[in-house]
């Protein structure tokens, strides 16, 4: 929930850091794509590493990647600092703490009619993120 909130509501940070950097749409957008590319791209790497490491290693590697991320975007003035930050660390973080991790370490742990109920439900945290996420940061955003 909280992972797929924060990278689903990135997009409403473009206006804020246009006007506080100058750059251009074009630019943040870059950024922003970058991210869904390495958050798609990383998923099966990590995904791997958690069934060799151990899914809560995963979680909390991702966890701090992404608190990396989002601490250093704020102090980032260029396009090529906003890449490292937004998609390089937040987006290899969300990846890293993806459902798909969770859906793995959940399902060898559920009876096999179960397990597709369970992946419904972790999916569905996912959008519950965007549903709860979105209106807050808008107005923490409204409050800057």
């Amino acid at each position: 929930m909280i992972t797929m909130g924060i990278r689903q509501t990135s997009g409403l940070f473009v206006d804020p850091i246009r006007h506080d950097t100058g750059l251009g749409i074009a630019s943040i957008s870059l950024a922003l794509a970058i991210g869904q590319f390495v958050w798609g791209a990383v998923q099966p790497v990590f995904g791997a590493i958690a069934d060799r490491e151990g899914s809560q290693r995963m979680l909390a590697v991702g966890a701090a990647l992404m608190v990396a991320g989002l601490v250093a975007t704020p102090f980032m003035s260029s396009q090529w600092g906003l890449i490292v930050s937004m998609g390089v660390l937040t987006a290899a973080g969300a990846g890293a703490g993806s459902f798909s991790i969770l859906i793995g370490a959940t399902a060898h742990r559920l009876a096999p009619q179960q397990r597709s109920f369970a992946a419904g439900l972790i999916n569905a945290g996912g959008s519950l993120g965007q549903f709860v996420f979105a209106p807050l940061v808008q107005a923490m955003i409204a409050l800057t």
